[in-house]
């Protein structure tokens, strides 16, 4: 069978949508597109920041 894509434009339509697909017992998947769009250099960047974040030395608390 074949796949349809949707872009709804706000919560009320994919709420809409998902209650018609549920009412019709068609199944589907979520699939979140907000990490997506990252180009390599990107991902280098947020790579290396939580790798930077791991190397550095906690300071004690309380003192």
């Amino acid at each position: 069978m074949e796949s349809i894509i949707v872009h709804t434009k706000n919560a009320m339509e994919l709420s809409a949508l998902k209650s018609v697909l549920k009412e019709m017992n068609i199944k589907f998947e979520k699939f979140h597109t907000k990490h997506t769009h990252h180009n390599e250099k990107t991902v280098k960047k947020i790579v290396d920041r939580k790798n930077e974040k791991i190397g550095k030395p906690s300071k004690p608390k309380g003192l």
